[in-house]
């Protein structure tokens, strides 16, 4: 630790803080470029690329990130999120609510700052700005006094190593996922909407029904005390664009939870365009906003889920939706949604085929979820010292 120098984030910059572009977003197009706005940033510093909008403006190649490029969102309850620019995610311009810093590579290896603003120590100083309940805005001139204790540059380097390579694997197997998640309900739509193996007609055998005929709504209810954080899933809780789920971060203090079984599906029953959907992998408690969906028979696990994750089905619930603000699906509406609903053999061969695909991409959720705290656990005592990183082998 003795070798370990304290700075600021405008020390070790290129320049001052640069604020983001004051532009309108338009509609995503690929010849337009990419507009990077603090809604598109994660939490934990990530791009979150479900609903990215593009820019239209003649001044936007000024505002074009570079690899090193820190920014940071500067007003709202989101004072503080970051995110770092690598390149890997496209060419990105950022917005006016964001404030960038140039990282200068000569000072401090970039991806190391990256973890700084990704830690306890970091979150703790821009929470002194926070005014009661609510985040003051922070500016340029605040933000580059952003305190900073640099190891030596090979230890720098070395921490970002061991982080980085435990991101990448998070990263990896979301991607492989997300084509897991593609290739199961391409096949679904071929065989159960299109009927390409049969030449667009529905099979002798088979016959259209509603979903009230493969699943009924779970009715068990128990105390909401015996909601845990690890164990309970809520609206809140649950990611949008069928991004599966959080950690619950608060628990109902009155009433009662519904009992979500094995091979139920979970559907958010709030907004429904928010797509928010999650098959559990194993028994667990669900708020009364979450609809759960139990299939009424083996067999019917796979064609429930993949029904539920078309956003044909989304659509559908929100043409029956109540409300305006805040709408609401309709129970009764979103039972009588139409299922082709096919032999057993064709059935057995469809779940043969897609079992195995949402088998992998729930191993590799669990995967990601012990990733992440091995990577939670090291970045503080990393970054503080507290760990010796020449100690920490760098993962494959």
């Amino acid at each position: 630790m003795s070798e370990w120098v304290e700075t600021t984030l405008g020390e070790i910059s290129i320049g001052k803080g640069a604020y983001g572009i004051a532009a309108s977003a338009v509609p995503f197009d690929e010849s337009k470029y990419t507009y990077l706005r603090i809604t598109d940033i994660r939490d934990d510093g990530t791009l979150d690329k479900s609903g990215l909008m593009s820019v239209d403006d003649p001044e936007a190649f000024r505002y074009v990130l570079k690899p090193g490029d820190l920014v940071i969102a500067r007003t709202g309850a989101s004072t503080g999120r970051n995110y770092f620019y690598d390149g890997r995610d496209g060419q990105l311009v950022y917005a006016g609510f964001l404030i960038k810093f140039s990282l200068d590579p000569q000072k401090v290896y970039p991806p190391f700052v990256k973890y700084h603003c990704l830690s306890q120590q970091y979150r703790d100083w821009i929470a002194s700005f926070s005014n009661g309940s609510t985040r003051g805005n922070i500016n340029a001139v605040i933000l580059a006094d952003l305190p900073i204790t640099l190891p030596p540059l090979a230890t720098q380097k070395r921490i970002a190593a061991v982080l980085s390579a435990l991101d990448d694997k998070i990263e990896l197997n979301n991607r492989i996922n997300a084509n897991l998640e593609a290739q199961a309900q391409a096949l679904f739509r071929s065989w159960f909407v299109d009927f390409e193996p049969w030449g667009g007609t529905m099979p002798e055998g088979w016959r259209e029904g509603t979903l009230e005929e493969i699943c009924h709504y779970s009715k068990q209810r128990v105390p909401c005390e015996e909601a845990t954080v690890d164990n309970y899933v809520s609206t809140e809780s649950m990611k949008p664009d069928k991004q599966g789920i959080d950690t619950a971060s608060s628990l109902p203090a009155t009433g009662t939870v519904t009992v979500v079984e094995k091979g139920a599906v979970l559907v958010s029953n709030i907004r429904p365009y928010f797509k928010k959907i999650y098959k559990p992998e194993k028994p667990c408690l669900c708020s009364q906003d979450v609809l759960c969906f139990v299939p009424k028979r083996a067999g019917f696990e796979m064609l429930l889920f993949e029904t539920l994750w078309d956003d044909a089905f989304f659509a559908f619930v929100m043409q029956g939706a109540k409300g305006t603000k805040m709408p609401r699906g309709d129970k009764e509406q979103i039972m009588q949604y139409r299922v082709s609903i096919p032999d057993g053999d064709t059935l057995e061969r469809f779940n043969a085929v897609v079992s195995p695909m949402l088998a992998k991409s729930s191993h590799n959720r669990k995967e990601n979820r012990t990733l992440a705290a091995i990577r939670d656990t090291l970045l503080p005592k990393l970054m503080s010292g507290e760990i010796d990183v020449s100690e920490v082998e760098v993962p494959a």
